[in-house]
């Protein structure tokens, strides 16, 4: 038995990898098939964006692949629940 728990460990280690980068994934798949701002506002029927979810407000807007991309993610603050994308205007950078 003792020969094989370095095998198991690996196989143990390479399942819960495994685990990890399918859920990575999904949860990407989820942030590129949102709806856009205006679709989500359309469909839940809000003037300003608000957590269909919970209700609230307070929402946090984060980079789809990071914190300097154009496109952008929107969430509840309040319960993580994922609700649309847009697209931000590329900054203007001055090099002087």
């Amino acid at each position: 038995m003792s020969r094989f728990l370095p095998v198991l460990f690996l196989i143990g280690l390479f399942f819960f990898m495994w685990l990890f980068l399918y859920a990575h994934q999904r949860r990407e798949k989820q942030k590129r098939a949102l709806p856009l701002r205006e679709d989500y506002l359309v469909a839940h029927g809000h003037d300003e964006p608000a957590c269909f979810a919970c209700g609230k407000d307070q929402l946090k807007d984060e980079g789809l692949t990071s914190g300097r991309d154009t496109r952008r993610i929107v969430s509840c603050e309040g319960c993580n629940t994922l609700l649309y994308r847009y697209e931000r205007p590329a900054e203007v950078v001055d090099d002087e």
